[in-house]
């Protein structure tokens, strides 16, 4: 009785020590594309100053350079009169999360006004669509010297 007490305590004890993986999917092209279309739509209606509400979810945080943003511009170094596009990106799909990071570049309509930027998100599958839950973005800073 002793050695079967025994045999399942050391049962239970490994399986309450392994974590459960959340498995990746092997996303498809249009389940990547849904997710970036997402993030492009958000970058562009910061540079064009429209409201984006429907692409976030409710509570969503947006970080700025280290400051909450909750309108337009939403993301650091875009600025009203501009255009963003997205120089380079990587994601990461799973059942209901999606995570993932993008450079973008800003590039002002008149002037010539340029800035490059960093960005990080984390998106949440909601009823079959793709929504922000949370962003963080900055613009590198000059060396010091």
């Amino acid at each position: 009785m002793r050695r079967v007490f025994v045999a399942v305590a050391a049962g239970l004890s490994t399986g309450c020590a392994q974590t459960p993986q959340v498995p990746a999917l092997a996303p498809s092209a249009l389940e990547q594309q849904a997710v970036r279309q997402v993030i492009a739509d958000a970058l562009a209606a910061d540079a064009a100053m429209r409201d984006a509400d429907s692409l976030y979810l409710i509570g969503a945080t947006v970080i700025a350079d280290g400051r909450a943003r909750q309108e337009a511009p939403r993301f650091a170094g875009v600025r009203a009169g501009g255009q963003v596009s997205i120089t380079a990106s990587a994601l990461e799909i799973t059942t209901y999360l999606a995570w993932g990071s993008v450079e973008y570049r800003w590039t002002a309509e008149t002037g010539g006004s340029v800035a490059t930027g960093r960005a990080t998100f984390v998106l949440e599958r909601l009823g079959g669509a793709w929504r922000i839950k949370h962003a963080h973005s900055s613009v590198p800073r000059p060396p010091a010297g």
